[in-house]
């Protein structure tokens, strides 16, 4: 089962060439089941070999799940870099967004950071009340169809 020169399964050896193919795939997506099927009918020695060990779930799985790591692989290296030509205009619009986007972190306290007779704030504060509403409406809705923990087990009193 192991060849003594390189300490590897042989089973690594049957796979090398889709290995190679995918590599040489120049797509975004995984490969899909009938490029696969194409493939090995175009390679059938492979597709013996693999055929004989394997079920055809199996490679079909194997190789969209190696195809994905792949992909995965190539987006690292390619790195923080832009996929299209984006204009000055763009740019600007994206950092006036990114501006009105507030950075929430866990210990921010919005009571405290925001000044009470700002508009901000009361929007806030009425956005709260109403989910506040909401969850009392919604507790009186639940009540009737749930016993309060107190009275549970309490069936003759």
């Amino acid at each position: 089962m192991f060849d003594l020169v390189l300490h590897q399964p042989v089973s690594c050896f049957v796979w090398k060439p889709v290995y190679s193919w995918l590599e040489t795939l120049d797509t975004d997506e995984v490969v899909k089941s009938k490029e696969i099927i194409d493939w090995l009918t175009e390679n059938s020695d492979v597709r013996e070999q693999l055929n004989s060990r394997h079920s055809r779930y199996h490679l079909m799985h194997y190789i969209k799940k190696c195809h994905m790591k792949i992909l995965k692989r190539k987006e690292k290296k390619k790195g923080p870099g832009f996929t299209k030509n984006v204009s000055v205009s763009e740019v600007k619009k994206s950092e006036d967004v990114k501006k009105l986007v507030p950075v929430q972190t866990t210990d921010f306290n919005f009571s405290t950071a925001v000044p009470k007779d700002t508009e901000l704030y009361k929007a806030k504060q009425t956005e709260a009340l109403q989910k506040y509403e909401i969850l009392v409406e919604l507790e009186k809705q639940l009540s009737m169809h749930f016993p309060k923990p107190g009275n549970i087990g309490n069936k003759g009193n």
